[in-house]
């Protein structure tokens, strides 16, 4: 066996395993997963004058573009 042979034996093992990938992304997870606190929960406000007109004309083009299509 000569010098050649020995290097491509080593050229064919890989640096890292598949498990040792695995678990450096279970524990990765892990700590992503415990640093990550509860969002805080979206009370329902008031309805804007603006927003509420801009719902409605929303709903008002729709209409007028699906009538446009049936007729």
């Amino acid at each position: 066996m000569n010098d050649r042979d020995a290097d491509d034996a080593d050229d064919e093992s890989w640096e890292f395993s598949l498990s040792d990938i695995e678990q450096r992304e279970a524990e990765a997870t892990e700590a992503a997963e415990g640093r990550l606190r509860e969002p805080e929960p979206i009370e329902a406000g008031d309805p804007t004058l603006e927003g509420t007109l801009f719902f409605l004309l929303g709903i008002a083009f729709t209409l007028f573009v699906i009538s446009r299509l049936f007729v």
